[in-house]
């Protein structure tokens, strides 16, 4: 009776993209799965490119456009001993700018329950007057949900902190960045950073095309005060742009080199919806250690 009563008393973030963005059974979901590594040439760990990742940068789309990139990006996390993963997704509906922490006590997903870090929670509420402990913002946002399986198959029993970030005011941003260095930075050897965007909004395809490709130079650049700048100016409109440019403007690499993030693979949604001349872009990219 004492555990079911402290079950009760959870908050649990449940699902509800799971049979409309990916499988909503564990049977699909790792159906799924081994079907896009092999679509990939990968297994799980070991066989992807040579980056040890620090920093992965993913879409959010349906697993039908993102899942091969998914794939990429997930079989270089078996390569680190990683503790907590920290999420920082866009958030899409919302008329108040804001970056939201959740308060719940775990995400379900269909292959299982993923735990929030509460401690490290309550270290960034400490740090910054620009989070929120919210959890309406995450109840409806897809953005970190599509990525949850493939944490929670690779990492099992990791921790996350998730973040949705729903502002581009540089002083929001740049707060972000370094609150993030205050909680993470020295513990950099087990954490694992997961920024997801995609590279372009929903425009006809020369201007997604042109969109991705800005995108995507300033992120092999690593320079997330410029993707800032564009994304203020409406130049970029990728959802999530913002919240990678938190991440690129962190001091946890070299001052004079800066992050180097490799180009796992890109993806297009071209020729897939019922309007043909409309395409969205996608990117996956690693940040070593």
């Amino acid at each position: 009776m004492q555990n079911n009563a402290h079950d009760e008393a959870l908050i649990r973030r449940s699902p509800v993209m799971a049979g409309i963005f990916y499988p909503d059974t564990p049977a699909g979901v790792r159906g799924s799965m081994h079907r896009f590594y092999e679509l990939n040439g990968l297994q799980r760990s070991g066989t992807g490119p040579d980056c040890k990742p620090l920093v992965l940068i993913v879409p959010h789309a349906v697993w039908d456009l993102s899942g091969p990139l998914l794939a990429r990006a997930f079989s270089l996390v078996k390569e680190r001993q990683i503790d907590q993963v920290v999420l920082l997704g866009p958030l899409h509906a919302s008329t108040k700018e804001g970056i939201y922490v959740s308060d719940s006590d775990c995400f379900e997903t269909p292959l299982g329950d993923i735990w929030v870090h509460k401690a490290k929670v309550d270290e960034l509420l400490s740090c910054a007057t620009v989070f929120e402990l919210n959890d309406i913002p995450h109840l409806s946002e897809h953005s970190l949900e599509v990525l949850l399986p493939w944490i929670f198959d690779t990492l099992p029993n990791v921790p996350i902190i998730p973040l949705l970030v729903g502002t581009v005011k540089t002083g929001h941003i740049h707060a972000l960045s370094r609150a993030l260095e205050v909680c993470f930075a020295g513990e950099l050897d087990r954490t694992l950073f997961i920024a997801t965007t995609n590279l372009s909004a929903h425009y006809d395809d020369a201007e997604a095309f042109e969109q991705g490709r800005r995108f995507l130079d300033l992120l092999q650049n690593g320079d997330g005060d410029q993707i800032l700048s564009l994304t203020q100016q409406g130049k970029i409109t990728a959802c999530g742009a913002s919240a990678v440019a938190a991440l690129l403007n962190c001091r946890f690499w070299d001052s004079s080199s800066g992050p180097k993030p490799h180009i796992l693979g890109q993806a297009s949604s071209r020729g897939l919806w019922e309007e043909e001349d409309k395409s969205v872009h996608y990117a996956a990219l690693c940040i070593g250690l």
